[in-house]
């Protein structure tokens, strides 16, 4: 037992170790020598030493070996780039949620795929009185949820493929999609149609609609979705509500530089 807490005393001091390193570091100094580093962190040299070599080995430290200074590595950089285009993201698909929910009457969700999962990043609700249940930062299964079927149908087929592997799939309502070769058929279905539906299969009583938010590249960065009770969206109004969703992905779309000639249009 003393040994556990040993262990999670002595990991915790390690990562503080570590963010007081990065911590040294700031625009004025982007660059700093060891002896500037062990200043600021008042560590014995032997210890500074093997967590800044610990750290370069995960690239999150550099070393120029012209001036033997030390400076943040590329995958800070790199995770860095995830949390700001998350926010970036977010920020450019607000005035299209808001819209869907103005032209539907029913809340608008924007969503990422994580591992098996799909992260809601932001939300704009629906003024109705009965509405979906939801926050920001909550987690779902992508594979029984609208927006989470919309990022999955148009992921490279490599990736659809790995995702079958990881992921374990379970029943949340007698609709729920589990089956590898349905599931595989319902995202062919829609790729073809360009939106997906979560006919109850999340929880009983909900419908949703979604579709895909793309980069420049044509690359599935995230998904968009309505959601709402069964009977305010009944099997006819789908279609609509479906035109509606995709044309509100590609306007955001278009802002990270997707050209796309595939809008659906509301007669």
């Amino acid at each position: 037992m003393s040994e556990e807490k040993n262990t999670g005393k002595y990991s915790s001091q390690v990562l503080d170790r570590v963010v007081q390193i990065l911590e040294c570091f700031s625009v004025g100094e982007p660059e700093l020598s060891f002896s500037e580093m062990q200043r600021r962190v008042e560590l014995h040299k032997s210890t500074l030493y093997r967590l800044i070599e610990a750290m370069r080995s995960h690239g999150l430290l550099g070393h120029d070996t012209e001036t033997g200074k030390y400076h943040p590595g590329l995958r800070l950089f790199e995770l860095g780039a995830l949390a700001v285009g998350r926010l970036e993201i977010s920020r450019c698909a607000m005035p299209a949620l808001q819209q869907l929910v103005e032209q539907t009457g029913e809340t608008a969700h924007l969503c990422m795929l994580e591992g098996s999962e799909v992260v809601y990043v932001a939300k704009v609700e629906s003024k109705q009185t009965l509405r979906m249940p939801s926050n920001v930062g909550r987690r779902n299964p992508a594979y029984c949820t609208g927006v989470g079927k919309a990022i999955l149908a148009h992921l490279p087929e490599k990736e659809i493929e790995a995702y079958f592997e990881r992921t374990p799939f379970r029943s949340f309502t007698k609709k729920t999609i589990v089956e590898p070769t349905k599931l595989r058929k319902e995202l062919k279905e829609v790729r073809a149609r360009g939106y997906s539906v979560d006919d109850e299969e999340i929880s009983e009583g909900l419908c949703c609609v979604g579709a895909p938010v793309r980069d420049f590249s044509g690359k599935v960065i995230a998904g968009i979705s309505v959601a709402g009770p069964k009977m305010r969206i009944p099997k006819g109004k789908i279609p609509e509500l479906g035109a509606r969703v995709v044309n509100a992905a590609n306007s955001i779309s278009l802002q990270f530089g997707f050209r796309s000639d595939g809008k659906l249009k509301i007669a």
